[in-house]
């Protein structure tokens, strides 16, 4: 029995594999056959030309049907554009067909395809490329009846220009039976769309969302009729019952259909909101018993719109999101929108009725209506408790990691058109009214914890009551009072500002302390943070957005600053007095503080566009040195430092750096002008003096003190200029000038009494280190210039490079002189003595380039 039941089975395989081998040797002889009827039947049928890559037959995936595969099709629109571009197009027939004198094909798979519908303004469409009335039919004509029809990886294009539509996405899975020769049929579907969006009269649907539906409809193409008899949508998971019949009329499209939810979400029916509304209640559902009706009824032409009403509530539900970090308990709401009496934009209406929830067991009610959606008109509402240890995330942004205490909202209400709103000049026409305080109000933004431990806010129509505002935190503690106006068009500014909306307000700010740099760094999110935050869409066809503007770009008006206790970085100042004024992206800063030992008067301009620019200028008296350095880290360099320098500095100094867009100081484009006097000053152990030992008493150069001094000084193109100057001390008296790169490569040129220098040479060592004095006590002078770096310079004799050198610094530093005097006023100078003066300008001895130098001698650097 056995062996009869192997040899049984040998045979059945044997012949089945025969069987096969046939339909693919048969198959093959008839595949040019049939690629030239199919393509000769679909381009009989068309206006249009169908072009194919390539053809095969395939038995195997389609088994035991066969599929003819069209490769690499492109259909032309009637303008001559691609309408279908697809990988494969497969048609499948029984295996007799090969056999008739037509091929009879029952299905359709598109498979990789894009498809581009395009209707113009006049309501023609690309797609009309069906030839009228029936071709005779060749001798390999195919005979098309359709049962199925199946769409795989195909991306949709729609656009009704007419209708101001547009559709994209893509169907990733889609399939059509039915026996559609029949004029009445009915039709099972079932599909998978990814959404990009949809576009219906300028307002945006549906982004990047997914769709699936299972349907039964029964159609009957005569009357132009499809009824639903069962059917099933799905939105981002959340499943409607969909219900009703649609009918083509003469004059239009007639809608009467139904949806229901019994088991839905709060998520599905924002997934079905416009974009605009529905991307700011991104991530929020629900739980509870949720109710959800719609209904479509009516017709649709270019005249008119079907009635279109929408109802859901919640009772005795949660309000879940990423952006809470408890949800909202026992919420119940009551939702209804509709199109109104006109069935029209201008007619549609949107209500919340009765919204009630608990935030960590404190109530909070809110009520809100948007009606006119042309141009909205809005009533809100909201009064209640809002803990921030909760609702943090509703701020919107990623930086903010920690909330804590609480803001209450007492009787907040809004009413008013929204073009009113959002414009400075009609936002009277706008009825507000209401108070929040703060109780311990917490963020933690990055690494920073900052606390409104206290304080009002009082709105009234457009104005709004700051009232004892206490920030504590990133090392500040700083009081807030005053007023402002146009708080509105400020929170609804677009990321462009186009109102040209400004706050404008008029405050007094005070307190005990005021860390600039940490405060600022707190308040201004970072960029890659900001980049993790939900994009907004205002247009129909959607273009790249501009960043958002900064908030100071908002802010117009003057703080009245009292500040015991200032700093940024390391540097240190007190009882600051004086006024920060706000315009246009502008900030203005004027006022005295101590700082450095001393007293300084501000006077300065920071523009915070896209490449901020600061102009500053400062006049400071008294300030210590040494403390001048240290806290402002030895200006970036390492030879001349805070425990070398002692004395006291007044400077008035002008300021003008620039930043890129991205936020970095450019160096190269830095300009500082200056005129100091320094007086009591000492030198104590730069190394560099050190090479003049030959010359002067070693224990003179370990700390040298000279006398007054004052000179100009310029910063520019990453050099600092030093013009000649006069100075007198108890190691030697010289003239100097010279400039010094930020790069460390220095060209000095100096001018020494050789006279003095040698008598001194030949006289103890002087402890009570006074300065020589101002006058010529030798018969001659040497000149040596010090060139090099830092790390490797050389001192030579060379008379006439420093004289000339000498005289160009002297116009420069009348230069700076008189650009600084366009800033202060007279500045001053301390000039060298008479009998020291050896430049043309000041002296009437005749240069001669001849003269004979001195002591000509070299000294090797560091």
């Amino acid at each position: 029995m056995k062996k009869i039941l192997k040899r049984l089975l040998i045979i059945l395989s044997v012949t089945v594999l025969l069987l096969i081998g046939a339909v693919a040797v048969i198959a093959n002889l008839f595949e040019d056959r049939i690629g030239r009827a199919l393509t000769q039947t679909i381009n009989n049928q068309l206006t249009a030309e169908l072009t194919v890559q390539g053809f095969d037959i395939t038995l195997f995936r389609s088994f035991p049907s066969l599929s003819a595969n069209l490769k690499g099709v492109r259909l032309e629109d009637t303008a001559g554009a691609p309408l279908l571009e697809a990988e494969t197009i497969g048609f499948r027939f029984g295996l007799l067909s090969l056999f008739k004198s037509s091929l009879e094909i029952g299905s359709v798979v598109v498979d990789k395809g894009q498809l581009r519908i395009l209707i113009d303004k006049q309501g023609r469409g690309n797609y009309d490329i069906l030839k009228p009335g029936e071709e005779e039919a060749s001798s390999e004509a195919t005979n098309i009846d359709l049962t199925s029809a199946e769409l795989r990886q195909v991306a949709i294009s729609y656009t009704d220009q007419s209708q101001r539509q547009q559709i994209e996405g893509v169907v990733q899975s889609a399939l059509f039976s039915g026996a559609f020769s029949n004029t009445a049929f009915d039709l099972e579907s079932e599909a998978q769309v990814q959404f990009e969006y949809a576009d219906l009269d300028g307002i945006r649907y549906l982004p990047g969302k997914a769709v699936s539906y299972d349907v039964e409809l029964a159609v009957d193409l005569q009357a132009g009729t499809y009824t639903l008899q069962r059917g099933a949508l799905q939105v981002e998971g959340n499943a409607f019952e969909v219900d009703g019949t649609v009918e083509n009329w003469e004059t239009g499209t007639y809608f009467d259909l139904y949806a229901t939810a019994e088991n839905g979400n709060l998520a599905g029916v924002l997934a079905l909101l416009p974009d605009s509304y529905a991307s700011q209640l991104q991530g929020f559902s629900s739980k509870g018993r949720f109710a959800f009706d719609a209904i479509v009824k009516g017709q649709y032409n270019k005249q008119q719109q079907p009635e279109v009403r929408v109802e859901f509530s919640l009772e005795d539900g949660r309000l879940s999101s990423d952006l809470l970090e408890q949800p909202l308990k026992e919420v119940s709401l009551q939702a209804v929108f509709t199109n109104g009496k006109y069935r029209n934009a201008k007619s549609s209406i949107f209500r919340l009725d009765q919204f009630k929830g608990y935030f960590n067991r404190e109530l909070i009610e809110m009520t809100a209506e948007v009606s006119n959606f042309e141009e909205p008109d809005i009533r809100f509402f909201l009064n209640g408790v809002l803990p921030l240890e909760s609702a943090y995330g509703l701020l919107g942004k990623p930086a903010i990691t920690e909330g804590s205490g609480e803001v209450e909202f007492q009787d907040v209400r809004i009413e008013g058109r929204y073009k009113d709103m959002i414009n400075p000049s009609r936002i009277g026409r706008v009825s507000a009214e209401g108070m929040l305080e703060f109780d311990d109000a917490g963020l933690v933004i990055g690494e920073e914890a900052l606390l409104l431990d206290r304080g009002r806010l009082q709105l009234e129509g457009n104005r709004l009551s700051i009232e004892g505002l206490r920030l504590e935190g990133a090392g500040s503690d700083i009081t807030f009072d005053g007023t402002a106006f146009n708080l509105l068009p400020v929170l609804f500014a677009d990321s462009l500002n186009s109102s040209r909306a400004q706050l404008e307000f008029d405050a007094r700010l005070s307190g005990r302390s005021l860390d600039i740099d940490r405060l600022m760094g707190a308040l201004t999110f970072s960029a890659e943070a900001e980049a993790d935050a939900p994009a907004t869409q205002e247009d129909l066809a959607p273009e790249e957005q501009e960043p958002q503007a900064l908030f100071l770009g908002f802010l117009n008006g003057t703080f009245d600053a009292d500040i015991e206790a200032l700093n940024y970085q390391k540097i240190e100042g007190e009882d600051f007095q004086g006024k920060l004024a706000f315009r246009a992206n502008t900030m203005n800063v004027l006022g005295e503080i101590k700082a450095f030992g001393g007293q300084i008067s501000l006077d300065g301009e920071v523009n915070f566009e896209a490449a901020p620019v600061l102009e500053a200028r400062m006049a400071c008296q008294n300030l210590e040195v040494s403390t001048l350095f240290e806290q402002a880290d030895n200006f970036g360099q390492e030879v001349l430092t805070h425990r070398h320098l002692k004395g006291q500095l007044d400077t008035k100094v002008a300021i003008y750096a620039y930043w890129d867009e991205q936020g970095d100081f450019l160096m190269d484009r830095l300009r500082v002008l200056a005129g100091i006097g320094i007086s009591e000053g000492t030198l104590q152990g730069l190394e560099m003096l050190q090479d003049f030992s030959d010359f002067v008493h070693i224990r003179d150069l370990r700390e040298i003190n000279f006398v007054d001094m004052q000179n100009f000084l310029e910063i520019r193109n990453r050099r600092l200029y030093l013009p000649v100057m006069f100075i007198r001390s108890n190691a030697l008296n010289l003239t100097i000038s010279g400039e010094h790169s930020f790069d460390n490569e220095i060209a000095y040129y100096l001018k020494v009494n050789a006279g003095q220098v040698l008598a001194d040479r030949f006289r103890k060592h002087d402890p009570s280190l006074k300065p020589k004095p101002a006058r010529q006590s030798g018969f001659f002078n040497l000149y040596y210039a010090m060139l090099g770096t830092l790390d490797d310079y050389n001192i030579t004799a060379a008379k006439q490079r420093v004289r000339e050198d000498f005289e160009r610094s002297e116009f420069r530093k009348r230069e700076i002189q008189r650009a600084l005097e366009q800033e202060f006023g007279i500045v001053e100078l301390i000039e060298e003595p008479e009998n020291w003066k050896d430049i043309p300008e000041f002296d009437h001895d005749t240069y001669d380039p001849q003269e004979e130098e001195y002591l000509d001698f070299e000294v090797g650097g560091r």
